[in-house]
């Protein structure tokens, strides 16, 4: 072995030795009796904070639905809810909505349209309830309903060369090889789901706050005209088993 690897391994064997010893003396000053009463070394146990059962009522409106509508998605939703807050533990809330979509598929030459208002109730669990603060991190569940109308059309297309009438190309019968315009206006539709919410919430100022939640959607129950389903479903999305959504909401806590 040489002799430079020697001397290094020499220098770090006594350098933890030298840690182990100064280590050791401060573990046994640590524990070495003073002669006061066991009762005066102990930490003083911070208060337990009590907390009213009633603490408080929130009112919020949720501004994604809006901004999503400017950044080019095809559906509009705006919502507000009401919350309590009780024992700074668990928040049963209220959520009231309105959802509309106008769109056009280019792919099928579909244009769908509806508008309609949605509900959820549900709870949220503040997971930070032992502090006395505003800032919240929550997990919850809410049950959302939406009973709506929709309208459903495929316009023909005008002939380029001969200016006639032509039906949608991308709706041939498999069968008879032929297809038609149609125009269904008024379907009635409806759906109910579960949600799993986790969310944030932070004081920006004094009763001012603003937060943000991730929710997984669940489809429960829904039904549909016998002439096409939904596309969009107002407060759920898309028309499916499940959805992921987001909300950002500026709240506001009323002073009593």
């Amino acid at each position: 072995m040489p002799t430079l690897l020697k001397l290094k391994i020499l220098s770090f064997s006594i350098k933890f030795v030298f840690f182990l010893l100064i280590s050791s003396s401060l573990y046994a000053q640590s524990t070495r009796p003073t002669g006061k009463s066991p009762g005066k070394d102990k930490k003083k146990e911070e208060p337990k904070i009590e907390f009213p059962l009633y603490n408080g009522t929130y009112i919020s409106g949720d501004l994604y639905g809006l901004g999503g509508k400017l950044l080019g998605s095809d559906f509009l939703s705006s919502e507000a809810s009401v919350e309590v807050n009780l024992k700074n533990k668990y928040f049963p809330v209220v959520e009231l909505g309105y959802g509309t979509t106008d769109a056009w598929s280019d792919d099928e030459g579909i244009r769908y349209k509806t508008a309609a208002p949605y509900f959820r109730v549900g709870m949220n669990f503040n997971m930070m309830y032992k502090k006395k603060t505003e800032n919240l991190f929550y997990v919850g569940f809410r049950y959302g309903l939406s009973s709506f109308k929709y309208d459903v059309s495929t316009p023909s297309f005008t002939d380029p060369i001969w200016n006639g009438e032509i039906p949608n190309p991308s709706l041939v019968d498999d069968v008879w090889g032929e297809s038609s315009a149609y125009n269904h206006k008024g379907l009635k539709g409806s759906m109910q789901w579960f949600e799993l919410v986790v969310g944030v919430r932070a004081q920006i100022y004094k009763n001012f706050m603003m937060g943000w939640s991730v929710r997984m959607k669940y489809r429960t129950s829904s039904s549909s005209s016998e002439y096409a389903d939904p596309w969009y479903v107002p407060g759920f999305g898309t028309y499916g088993n499940s959805q992921m959504g987001l909300t950002y909401s500026l709240i506001y806590k009323l002073p009593y």
